[in-house]
Protein backbone atom coordinates (compact mmCIF):
# COMPACT_ATOMS: atom_id res chain seq x y z
CA UNK A 1 0.00 0.00 0.00
CA UNK A 2 1.37 3.55 -1.08
CA UNK A 3 1.05 6.60 1.09
CA UNK A 4 -2.08 7.86 2.50
CA UNK A 5 -3.87 10.03 0.39
CA UNK A 6 -5.49 12.90 1.97
CA UNK A 7 -9.29 14.05 0.65
CA UNK A 8 -9.90 18.07 0.68
CA UNK A 9 -11.97 20.30 -1.50
CA UNK A 10 -10.64 23.87 -2.05
CA UNK A 11 -13.47 26.44 -3.28
CA UNK A 12 -11.02 29.38 -4.16
CA UNK A 13 -12.92 32.85 -3.67
CA UNK A 14 -12.39 36.18 -4.52
CA UNK A 15 -12.50 36.62 -1.45
CA UNK A 16 -10.73 34.04 0.67
CA UNK A 17 -9.44 30.46 0.39
CA UNK A 18 -12.04 27.93 2.22
CA UNK A 19 -9.99 25.09 2.28
CA UNK A 20 -11.60 21.08 3.96
CA UNK A 21 -9.26 18.56 4.29
CA UNK A 22 -11.32 15.60 5.66
CA UNK A 23 -11.30 14.84 9.50
CA UNK A 24 -9.77 18.10 10.21
CA UNK A 25 -11.41 21.65 10.77
CA UNK A 26 -11.34 23.81 7.60
CA UNK A 27 -9.07 26.36 6.61
CA UNK A 28 -9.77 29.71 5.96
CA UNK A 29 -6.73 32.14 4.16
CA UNK A 30 -8.01 35.66 2.54
CA UNK A 31 -7.36 35.66 -0.79
CA UNK A 32 -4.36 38.12 -1.11
CA UNK A 33 -0.55 38.01 -1.43
CA UNK A 34 2.71 40.14 -1.30
CA UNK A 35 5.86 39.69 -2.68
CA UNK A 36 8.55 39.22 -0.22
CA UNK A 37 10.71 42.54 -0.11
CA UNK A 38 13.02 41.55 3.10
CA UNK A 39 12.23 42.51 6.57
CA UNK A 40 11.57 46.32 7.41
CA UNK A 41 13.03 45.91 10.75
CA UNK A 42 15.12 44.00 12.82
CA UNK A 43 13.22 40.46 13.96
CA UNK A 44 13.87 40.50 17.71
CA UNK A 45 11.96 37.36 17.87
CA UNK A 46 13.71 34.64 15.80
CA UNK A 47 11.23 31.99 16.91
CA UNK A 48 9.76 29.19 15.10
CA UNK A 49 6.18 30.19 14.31
CA UNK A 50 4.30 27.71 16.76
CA UNK A 51 1.33 25.69 15.22
CA UNK A 52 -1.57 26.78 15.60
CA UNK A 53 -0.26 30.92 14.27
CA UNK A 54 1.11 28.96 10.97
CA UNK A 55 -2.13 30.28 8.86
CA UNK A 56 -1.82 33.81 10.10
CA UNK A 57 1.74 34.04 9.16
CA UNK A 58 2.21 32.36 6.10
CA UNK A 59 5.64 33.36 4.45
CA UNK A 60 6.52 30.86 1.33
CA UNK A 61 8.48 30.13 -1.52
CA UNK A 62 6.49 28.38 -3.82
CA UNK A 63 7.92 26.27 -7.37
CA UNK A 64 4.83 24.71 -9.55
CA UNK A 65 4.15 23.86 -12.69
CA UNK A 66 1.08 26.03 -12.76
CA UNK A 67 2.72 29.03 -11.90
CA UNK A 68 4.38 31.32 -14.64
CA UNK A 69 7.53 32.04 -12.06
CA UNK A 70 9.35 29.68 -9.68
CA UNK A 71 10.92 30.41 -6.65
CA UNK A 72 9.00 33.28 -5.74
CA UNK A 73 8.73 34.28 -2.08
CA UNK A 74 5.24 35.36 -1.28
CA UNK A 75 3.47 36.44 1.74
CA UNK A 76 0.15 35.22 1.80
CA UNK A 77 -3.34 35.65 3.85
CA UNK A 78 -3.51 37.53 6.97
CA UNK A 79 0.25 38.18 7.41
CA UNK A 80 -0.08 40.34 4.33
CA UNK A 81 -2.94 42.58 6.45
CA UNK A 82 -1.59 42.05 10.17
CA UNK A 83 1.83 44.01 8.48
CA UNK A 84 -0.07 46.20 6.25
CA UNK A 85 1.34 45.34 3.41
CA UNK A 86 0.37 46.29 -0.23
CA UNK A 87 -1.73 43.67 -1.16
CA UNK A 88 -2.74 41.75 -4.54
CA UNK A 89 -6.21 40.59 -4.37
CA UNK A 90 -8.03 38.61 -7.65
CA UNK A 91 -9.60 41.69 -9.97
CA UNK A 92 -13.15 41.89 -9.80
CA UNK A 93 -13.88 39.97 -13.53
CA UNK A 94 -10.44 37.46 -13.42
CA UNK A 95 -10.81 34.16 -15.02
CA UNK A 96 -10.38 32.28 -12.00
CA UNK A 97 -9.24 29.19 -14.83
CA UNK A 98 -6.06 30.63 -15.72
CA UNK A 99 -5.12 33.34 -12.59
CA UNK A 100 -2.41 31.93 -10.86
CA UNK A 101 -3.51 33.58 -7.23
CA UNK A 102 -6.19 30.28 -6.71
CA UNK A 103 -3.17 28.04 -7.10
CA UNK A 104 -1.29 30.04 -4.70
CA UNK A 105 -3.46 30.18 -1.66
CA UNK A 106 -4.52 26.88 -2.58
CA UNK A 107 -0.88 25.25 -1.75
CA UNK A 108 -0.11 27.96 0.96
CA UNK A 109 -3.30 26.00 2.10
CA UNK A 110 -2.30 22.53 2.21
CA UNK A 111 1.22 23.09 2.86
CA UNK A 112 -0.40 24.51 6.47
CA UNK A 113 -2.30 21.51 6.92
CA UNK A 114 0.47 19.49 6.74
CA UNK A 115 2.50 21.48 8.37
CA UNK A 116 0.34 21.02 11.62
CA UNK A 117 0.06 17.47 11.33
CA UNK A 118 4.23 16.88 11.52
CA UNK A 119 4.97 20.27 12.44
CA UNK A 120 8.52 18.74 13.81
CA UNK A 121 9.97 18.02 10.61
CA UNK A 122 12.01 19.72 8.08
CA UNK A 123 10.83 17.97 5.04
CA UNK A 124 7.09 16.51 5.00
CA UNK A 125 5.81 14.84 1.68
CA UNK A 126 1.96 14.74 1.75
CA UNK A 127 -0.21 13.10 -1.32
CA UNK A 128 -3.93 14.53 -2.12
CA UNK A 129 -6.96 13.88 -3.30
CA UNK A 130 -8.52 17.41 -4.53
CA UNK A 131 -11.90 18.94 -5.81
CA UNK A 132 -12.05 22.26 -7.02
CA UNK A 133 -14.38 24.76 -8.77
CA UNK A 134 -15.31 27.39 -11.32
CA UNK A 135 -18.42 29.78 -11.50
CA UNK A 136 -21.01 28.97 -13.39
CA UNK A 137 -20.79 31.39 -15.90
CA UNK A 138 -17.13 30.66 -16.69
CA UNK A 139 -17.42 26.83 -16.77
CA UNK A 140 -16.72 25.16 -19.81
CA UNK A 141 -15.38 21.42 -20.12
CA UNK A 142 -12.29 22.72 -21.15
CA UNK A 143 -11.90 25.37 -18.86
CA UNK A 144 -12.67 22.28 -16.04
CA UNK A 145 -10.04 20.24 -17.63
CA UNK A 146 -7.66 22.98 -17.41
CA UNK A 147 -8.22 24.29 -14.23
CA UNK A 148 -8.00 20.69 -12.68
CA UNK A 149 -4.83 19.90 -14.36
CA UNK A 150 -2.87 22.91 -13.34
CA UNK A 151 -3.11 21.31 -9.82
CA UNK A 152 -2.01 18.07 -10.38
CA UNK A 153 1.31 16.71 -10.44
CA UNK A 154 4.05 16.99 -7.54
CA UNK A 155 4.35 21.11 -5.62
CA UNK A 156 6.77 22.38 -3.16
CA UNK A 157 6.22 24.82 -0.43
CA UNK A 158 9.35 26.07 1.78
CA UNK A 159 7.99 27.83 4.95
CA UNK A 160 10.08 30.63 6.24
CA UNK A 161 10.05 30.60 10.02
CA UNK A 162 11.70 33.66 11.58
CA UNK A 163 13.85 31.69 13.01
CA UNK A 164 15.53 30.75 9.98
CA UNK A 165 14.21 27.13 9.91
CA UNK A 166 12.76 26.19 6.55
CA UNK A 167 10.29 23.85 6.11
CA UNK A 168 9.91 22.19 2.83
CA UNK A 169 6.38 20.54 2.18
CA UNK A 170 6.48 18.26 -1.66
CA UNK A 171 2.66 18.11 -2.16
CA UNK A 172 1.61 15.55 -4.19
CA UNK A 173 -1.74 15.90 -5.86
CA UNK A 174 -2.90 12.74 -6.94
CA UNK A 175 -6.30 13.52 -8.78
CA UNK A 176 -8.29 16.57 -9.01
CA UNK A 177 -11.82 17.08 -10.26
CA UNK A 178 -13.35 20.70 -11.32
CA UNK A 179 -16.92 21.05 -10.89
CA UNK A 180 -19.16 23.91 -11.33
CA UNK A 181 -19.75 25.69 -8.42
CA UNK A 182 -23.34 25.65 -6.82
CA UNK A 183 -23.29 22.34 -8.05
CA UNK A 184 -20.31 21.41 -5.44
CA UNK A 185 -22.69 22.60 -2.59
CA UNK A 186 -25.30 20.32 -3.95
CA UNK A 187 -23.02 17.32 -2.91
CA UNK A 188 -22.94 18.54 0.51
CA UNK A 189 -26.74 18.97 0.98
CA UNK A 190 -27.59 15.44 -0.26
CA UNK A 191 -24.53 13.06 0.96
CA UNK A 192 -22.38 13.40 3.89
CA UNK A 193 -18.52 12.90 4.05
CA UNK A 194 -19.14 8.29 4.44
CA UNK A 195 -21.52 8.90 1.61
CA UNK A 196 -24.73 8.43 3.07
CA UNK A 197 -27.98 10.74 2.49
CA UNK A 198 -27.63 13.51 4.48
CA UNK A 199 -31.23 13.95 6.31
CA UNK A 200 -32.92 17.66 6.59
CA UNK A 201 -35.69 18.59 8.41
CA UNK A 202 -37.97 20.89 6.61
CA UNK A 203 -41.08 22.49 7.23
CA UNK A 204 -44.23 20.84 5.29
CA UNK A 205 -47.54 22.62 6.23
CA UNK A 206 -47.52 22.98 9.41
CA UNK A 207 -45.40 19.42 10.30
CA UNK A 208 -41.31 19.19 10.98
CA UNK A 209 -40.33 16.43 8.25
CA UNK A 210 -37.31 14.78 7.90
CA UNK A 211 -36.29 14.92 4.13
CA UNK A 212 -33.30 13.58 1.43
CA UNK A 213 -32.53 15.37 -1.36
CA UNK A 214 -31.25 12.62 -3.60
CA UNK A 215 -34.52 12.84 -5.79
CA UNK A 216 -35.54 16.77 -5.07
CA UNK A 217 -35.53 19.87 -7.22
CA UNK A 218 -32.46 21.93 -5.15
CA UNK A 219 -32.28 25.65 -6.17
CA UNK A 220 -28.80 27.31 -4.74
CA UNK A 221 -28.12 30.90 -4.48
CA UNK A 222 -24.46 30.77 -4.07
CA UNK A 223 -23.62 34.58 -2.96
CA UNK A 224 -20.29 35.53 -3.41
CA UNK A 225 -17.81 38.12 -3.69
CA UNK A 226 -17.12 38.75 -7.45
CA UNK A 227 -20.44 36.86 -8.81
CA UNK A 228 -23.52 35.26 -7.37
CA UNK A 229 -24.61 31.66 -8.45
CA UNK A 230 -28.13 30.36 -9.47
CA UNK A 231 -27.75 26.82 -9.88
CA UNK A 232 -30.44 24.20 -10.05
CA UNK A 233 -29.82 20.82 -9.68
CA UNK A 234 -31.92 17.56 -8.92
CA UNK A 235 -30.09 15.93 -6.41
CA UNK A 236 -26.50 16.21 -7.34
CA UNK A 237 -27.22 16.40 -10.94
CA UNK A 238 -26.31 19.54 -12.38
CA UNK A 239 -29.19 21.75 -14.64
CA UNK A 240 -26.72 24.04 -17.08
CA UNK A 241 -30.16 25.32 -18.94
CA UNK A 242 -31.94 26.26 -15.81
CA UNK A 243 -28.82 27.66 -13.96
CA UNK A 244 -27.08 30.90 -14.50
CA UNK A 245 -24.45 33.48 -13.42
CA UNK A 246 -24.78 36.50 -12.73
CA UNK A 247 -21.68 38.90 -12.69
CA UNK A 248 -22.06 40.71 -9.41
CA UNK A 249 -21.79 39.75 -5.80
CA UNK A 250 -20.81 41.72 -2.77
CA UNK A 251 -17.42 43.00 -3.93
CA UNK A 252 -18.29 46.08 -5.92
CA UNK A 253 -21.31 46.96 -3.16
CA UNK A 254 -18.66 46.80 -0.26
CA UNK A 255 -16.16 48.74 -2.49
CA UNK A 256 -18.57 51.96 -2.79
CA UNK A 257 -19.40 51.30 1.20
CA UNK A 258 -15.95 51.47 1.41
CA UNK A 259 -14.78 54.24 -0.57
CA UNK A 260 -17.31 56.50 1.93
CA UNK A 261 -15.92 55.26 4.72
CA UNK A 262 -12.52 56.30 3.68
CA UNK A 263 -13.50 59.44 2.58
CA UNK A 264 -15.35 60.02 6.37
CA UNK A 265 -12.25 57.97 7.84
CA UNK A 266 -9.16 59.21 6.13
CA UNK A 267 -6.89 58.08 9.58
CA UNK A 268 -8.77 54.64 9.65
CA UNK A 269 -9.24 53.57 6.43
CA UNK A 270 -10.18 50.04 5.34
CA UNK A 271 -8.08 48.99 1.91
CA UNK A 272 -9.26 45.79 1.18
CA UNK A 273 -12.23 43.37 1.12
CA UNK A 274 -10.45 40.68 3.54
CA UNK A 275 -9.93 44.33 5.97
CA UNK A 276 -13.63 45.16 5.74
CA UNK A 277 -14.68 41.18 6.49
CA UNK A 278 -12.67 41.30 9.35
CA UNK A 279 -14.68 44.01 11.19
CA UNK A 280 -17.20 43.48 9.87
CA UNK A 281 -17.67 39.85 11.39
CA UNK A 282 -15.62 40.64 14.48
CA UNK A 283 -18.29 41.99 17.01
CA UNK A 284 -15.20 42.96 19.23
CA UNK A 285 -13.23 45.18 16.72
CA UNK A 286 -13.59 49.14 18.12
CA UNK A 287 -14.69 49.73 14.10
CA UNK A 288 -17.40 47.04 14.05
CA UNK A 289 -20.27 49.17 15.09
CA UNK A 290 -19.57 52.26 13.19
CA UNK A 291 -18.87 49.93 9.97
CA UNK A 292 -22.05 48.10 10.31
CA UNK A 293 -23.99 51.27 10.54
CA UNK A 294 -22.53 52.55 7.32
CA UNK A 295 -22.79 49.72 4.99
CA UNK A 296 -26.41 49.24 5.84
CA UNK A 297 -27.72 51.67 3.13
CA UNK A 298 -25.93 49.52 0.36
CA UNK A 299 -26.06 46.41 1.50
CA UNK A 300 -29.79 47.23 2.08
CA UNK A 301 -29.15 48.34 -2.24
CA UNK A 302 -27.18 44.93 -3.18
CA UNK A 303 -29.82 43.00 -1.01
CA UNK A 304 -32.83 44.62 -3.43
CA UNK A 305 -30.75 44.23 -6.16
CA UNK A 306 -30.32 40.27 -5.76
CA UNK A 307 -33.53 39.24 -4.38
CA UNK A 308 -35.27 39.97 -7.64
CA UNK A 309 -33.26 37.05 -9.68
CA UNK A 310 -33.65 34.80 -6.53
CA UNK A 311 -37.55 35.35 -6.41
CA UNK A 312 -38.54 35.24 -10.18
CA UNK A 313 -36.54 31.83 -10.22
CA UNK A 314 -38.03 30.58 -7.32
CA UNK A 315 -41.24 31.40 -9.41
CA UNK A 316 -40.16 29.89 -11.89
CA UNK A 317 -39.58 26.35 -11.22
CA UNK A 318 -43.79 26.57 -10.34
CA UNK A 319 -43.67 23.39 -7.43
CA UNK A 320 -41.73 24.90 -4.64
CA UNK A 321 -38.17 24.10 -4.81
CA UNK A 322 -36.13 23.89 -2.13
CA UNK A 323 -34.17 26.81 -1.19
CA UNK A 324 -30.65 26.93 -0.37
CA UNK A 325 -28.85 30.38 0.19
CA UNK A 326 -24.71 30.62 1.50
CA UNK A 327 -21.75 31.76 0.19
CA UNK A 328 -20.02 34.87 1.55
CA UNK A 329 -21.91 37.27 0.45
CA UNK A 330 -24.73 35.34 2.49
CA UNK A 331 -23.37 35.85 5.66
CA UNK A 332 -23.31 39.60 5.14
CA UNK A 333 -26.94 39.55 3.44
CA UNK A 334 -28.47 37.30 5.08
CA UNK A 335 -30.62 40.14 7.65
CA UNK A 336 -31.29 41.95 4.49
CA UNK A 337 -32.36 38.83 2.06
CA UNK A 338 -34.40 37.44 5.18
CA UNK A 339 -36.58 40.59 5.12
CA UNK A 340 -37.57 40.97 2.16
CA UNK A 341 -38.53 37.27 1.38
CA UNK A 342 -40.59 37.40 4.27
CA UNK A 343 -42.58 40.78 3.41
CA UNK A 344 -42.55 38.77 -0.19
CA UNK A 345 -43.58 36.22 1.43
CA UNK A 346 -41.12 33.77 -0.05
CA UNK A 347 -39.88 31.98 2.64
CA UNK A 348 -41.59 28.52 1.78
CA UNK A 349 -38.44 25.80 2.21
CA UNK A 350 -35.89 28.59 2.38
CA UNK A 351 -32.82 27.64 3.58
CA UNK A 352 -30.04 29.80 4.95
CA UNK A 353 -27.47 27.02 5.47
CA UNK A 354 -24.85 26.89 8.21
CA UNK A 355 -21.56 28.49 8.21
CA UNK A 356 -22.77 30.00 4.75
CA UNK A 357 -18.81 30.80 3.82
CA UNK A 358 -17.82 26.92 4.02
CA UNK A 359 -20.96 25.35 2.04
CA UNK A 360 -18.57 24.86 -0.91
CA UNK A 361 -15.31 23.88 0.27
CA UNK A 362 -17.51 21.02 2.19
CA UNK A 363 -19.62 20.12 -1.03
CA UNK A 364 -16.10 20.04 -2.93
CA UNK A 365 -14.91 17.32 -0.17
CA UNK A 366 -17.96 15.54 0.20
CA UNK A 367 -17.44 14.78 -3.77
CA UNK A 368 -13.67 14.02 -3.15
CA UNK A 369 -14.80 11.60 -0.94
CA UNK A 370 -18.00 10.22 -3.25
CA UNK A 371 -17.58 6.80 -4.87
CA UNK A 372 -18.06 9.03 -7.76
CA UNK A 373 -15.06 10.46 -7.54
CA UNK A 374 -13.17 7.20 -7.65
CA UNK A 375 -14.50 6.43 -10.43
CA UNK A 376 -13.71 9.08 -12.52
CA UNK A 377 -9.58 8.95 -10.87
CA UNK A 378 -9.55 5.50 -11.76
CA UNK A 379 -11.06 5.99 -15.45
CA UNK A 380 -8.31 8.57 -16.10
CA UNK A 381 -5.46 7.12 -14.03
CA UNK A 382 -6.11 3.71 -13.82
CA UNK A 383 -5.43 3.91 -10.09
CA UNK A 384 -7.77 3.14 -7.04
CA UNK A 385 -7.93 4.13 -3.96
CA UNK A 386 -4.84 4.47 -1.50
CA UNK A 387 -2.94 4.24 -4.86
CA UNK A 388 -3.06 0.71 -5.50
CA UNK A 389 -2.78 -0.03 -9.32
CA UNK A 390 -6.40 -1.17 -10.49
CA UNK A 391 -6.77 -4.73 -11.43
Amino acid sequence: MGMAVFKAGADAGNNALKLWVKDHEPILIPTVYSLYMGETTELMDMEDIPKDALLENIDVTINSKALSINGQRYVIGEKVLNDTLPGIELEKRSDKSSDEIPVLVTLAGLAVDAMRREYKKNKITVTYDLSVALPVGMITQEAARNNAARYMGTHEVIFHHPSGRNVTVTIKIEYCKCLPEGAAAAWGVVFDEGGKLSERKVEVGDKIMKVDFSDKTLLHFDIGSGTTEIVVTEGVRFNPKLSEGLNFGVKSAISEILKRWNRNHPVKSIDSMAEFNEIYFDPEHPRHNELKAESQTGLMQLAQRISRPIINKIDDLKDDPYVFIYGGGAAILKDYLQQILNAKERTTNVTFLQDPMFVNARGLLVYTCSPRYEQQKEKELGVVASGAESK
